[in-house]
């Protein structure tokens, strides 16, 4: 009878002491973004799906069945797994980022949360109904009430939107600035696929930095009180942020290179991207310049995984002059660095070819528009050409890099013109809102701690107590 009893509160103790080492490791070392099996977020969720369902094996008899964190591992399953084998949105689920990270609820098709929540009803409350009978009240109680806060979302928020989030070689999602709850990230190129746009939930860690120095940026640049080099210090500290966050291995770095040099040899430049523009508007944007300099930081800080072949390259983008660490420099002509409209024109037909798009007449000529003061230049343009050349020679003097120098350029022209003229801040955009796997876990992340606190309050009277004090 001892044994049995042990092997019956076994299952419990496993789960709560698992998810307890789980959620520290989460909020310490914080979690890694990957499109493979290594997704941190992947292995969780099926070491717990594991875990639960040995707990259920061992519980010897129905009462003790860890209803709340069973049904929910395998409603888990079913509807995850849906959407993995279409590589959309399912009849099951269709993302819904209305509530950022956490809105895994109202991600699910009416019908099968209602389902969920019925098939919880009928197997909690006869167990619940059956402690009352056998007098275990307290039990009973607790059933109810992890049934009760789980069903009315009465459970709190998790806290690993704040952990650091590393980023694999093949998923480095480059957030841009934004204040809402939700948005579009773009995943740089790697084997396998092009530079995507993915709509996604905003996670609070990957956004630090780039709320942090981008959005005040702009509120420096729309005040009219920066200095020139401001875009550029805002740039590398947001940059030097982001590489802290990526896991290259040799291979991905050489890719990645590969694609951004355009050489011959690149396996990524026959992958089209995954984006839509609207109807008159081209490349040329802020926040395709901002995705395309961290790309440039990503590869220029990991030189030395290079080929040498692709090492004596770097030249071609960076200008050496302004970065130090560069072989062969003075050999390889910098795309873009040359003053004036020559110098942006040559630099637009870069970017056009590195994405593989047909170049926009607009992007290399603007159409006329009225004159207007120039904050950057400190006079007044009397001509679209005269200002797009001496505008380009102004952000060359405060750039190191053709991208950051296209970046800054974009980020003036916007406070200074405006969306006019096919300029847009904001060029690619997601061909849906389905967001992808990755934004998927991240959101599923709520639906996973709501069941497994849900379980501890109906299994454990000690963590009812925890709940109650605010411990989570």
């Amino acid at each position: 009878m001892r044994s049995l009893e042990a092997s019956q509160n076994a299952g419990p103790v496993a789960l709560i002491l698992t998810i307890g080492l789980i959620n520290r490791s989460l909020l310490t070392r914080g979690v890694t973004l990957t499109r493979t099996f290594s997704n941190t977020d992947n292995i969780i969720m099926l070491l717990l799906f594991a875990i639960v369902t040995i707990w259920a094996s061992l519980s010897g008899e129905w009462i003790r069945i860890p209803w709340i964190a069973l049904v929910f591992a395998w409603f888990w399953l079913v509807t995850y797994g849906s959407s993995l084998l279409r590589g959309s949105s399912s009849p099951l689920w269709h993302m819904d980022c209305a509530n950022g990270p956490f809105g895994w609820r109202v991600s699910l098709a009416s019908y099968w949360l209602y389902f969920l929540y019925v098939l919880l009803v009928l197997l909690q409350v006869p167990s619940s109904l059956m402690l009352i009978y056998e007098g275990r009240i307290v039990e009973a109680v607790l059933s109810l009430a992890g049934l009760g806060l789980f069903l009315s979302s009465g459970l709190p928020r998790n806290k690993y939107i704040t952990a650091k989030h590393q980023h694999g070689g093949d998923n480095l999602r480059i957030a841009l600035p934004t204040s809402h709850i939700e948005g579009t990230v773009y995943v740089l190129p790697a084997s396998g696929h092009g530079f995507e746009a993915v709509w996604s939930p905003k996670v609070q860690a990957e956004h630090v930095q780039t709320d942090a120095e981008i959005m005040g940026l702009f509120a420096q640049m729309h005040s009219g009180s920066y200095s020139l080099s401001e875009p550029l210090k805002r740039l590398r500290t947001t940059m030097s942020a982001f590489n802290e966050t990526a896991e290259l291995t040799s291979c991905q770095v050489n890719d990645l290179a590969e694609w951004l040099l355009m050489d011959p040899a690149s396996t990524i430049a026959r992958t089209s991207i995954k984006a839509q523009r609207p109807p008159n508007v081209h490349l040329i944007g802020r926040d395709t310049m901002f995705a395309l300099a961290h790309a440039e930081y990503l590869v220029f800080m990991r030189k030395d995984s290079l080929e040498p072949r692709l090492r004596k390259q770097l030249g071609k983008l960076r200008e050496s002059k302004r970065s130090g660490g560069l072989d062969n420099a003075d050999a390889t002509p910098t795309i873009g660095y040359k003053e004036g409209l020559a110098g942006y024109q040559e630099a637009v037909r870069y970017v056009y070819g590195l994405l593989d798009q047909p170049i926009c007449a607009t992007a290399l000529e603007p159409p006329p528009m009225p004159s207007h003061y120039s904050v950057a230049l400190g006079r007044s343009i009397d001509s679209t050409e005269d200002y797009i050349a001496a505008l380009w020679t102004v952000c060359l003097e405060h750039s190191e890099s053709t991208f950051s120098a296209l970046y800054m350029f974009c980020c003036v022209w916007f406070i200074e013109v405006g969306n006019v003229g096919g300029f847009h801040i904001f060029p690619l955009r997601c061909e849906s809102q389905e967001g992808d796997a990755v934004a998927w876990l991240i959101i599923w992340r709520q639906g996973w701690y709501e069941a497994m606190i849900a379980q501890f309050i109906a299994s454990s009277p000690l963590m009812a107590m925890g709940f109650i004090a605010g411990l989570f």
